[in-house]
């Protein structure tokens, strides 16, 4: 997988993606986003598509600490600058309808309503896999900041959350793939150590998977 060597795929899908595109014949994916935080700079985020008027400033696929949000904005003096939530993204290219229905189905079953059939190409049927896990607000107007720490950290908070439902729905697809398309036997309960190892500083008792879907 080429982009992965040049380290373009995010690190908590690489091994998934890698095993999909190797074991299937059927599929492939092509673009994909496992989720992220940033912050990015723009005088309206309508300005993200092709106007050149938006910049990410830092992208984080992971839950962030308070002070590593405040060491990006502390060099921060123009400009807004948005804090944003990006839920996690695949396209999957499919062979024909049913197996693009297949994907559809699953991904609908992990949570992503939003998913859909994106295009009918003579490579095949490419369905857009998206969550809606996702979270926007302005902290810096002008180059000043808007809100108080308490209400940073408050918001820091609720981006680190909206990450991790995004992110446990794609671990949700990804077992009902595993099992259904790999073959592999019914894997039970998603292990915590999956996300205790991967994400750092996140309190996984308080999630109550049952409300994901």
């Amino acid at each position: 997988m080429e982009e992965g060597a040049q380290n373009r795929v995010d690190f908590d899908i690489y091994d998934f993606l890698l095993t999909f595109n190797k074991s299937l014949n059927d599929f492939y994916t092509t673009s994909s986003c496992s989720g992220r935080i940033a912050l990015a700079k723009a005088p309206r985020l309508s300005y993200s598509k092709g106007s050149g008027l938006f910049k990410f400033v830092v992208k984080w696929h992971r839950p962030v600490t308070y002070g590593e949000v405040m060491n990006v904005l502390s060099n921060i003096d123009s400009g807004d600058v948005w804090f944003l939530v990006r839920a996690p993204i695949i396209h999957f290219v499919a062979r024909d309808v049913h197996g693009a229905l297949t994907i559809l189905r699953m991904a609908r079953e992990a949570g992503f309503k939003h998913s859909g059939i994106y295009s009918v190409t003579h490579d095949g049927v490419v369905v857009e896999v998206q969550g809606e896990d996702r979270f926007e607000v302005p902290i810096i107007i002008n180059g000043k900041l808007i809100v108080t720490m308490d209400d940073l950290r408050r918001i820091i908070d609720i981006a680190n959350e909206t990450l991790i439902f995004g992110k446990f729905r794609l671990a949700h697809l990804i077992r009902l793939i595993e099992v259904r398309l790999f073959g592999k036997s019914e894997l039970g309960e998603m292990p915590k150590v999956y996300f205790q190892e991967s994400y750092r500083d996140f309190n996984i008792e308080s999630i109550n998977i049952e409300n994901l879907v």
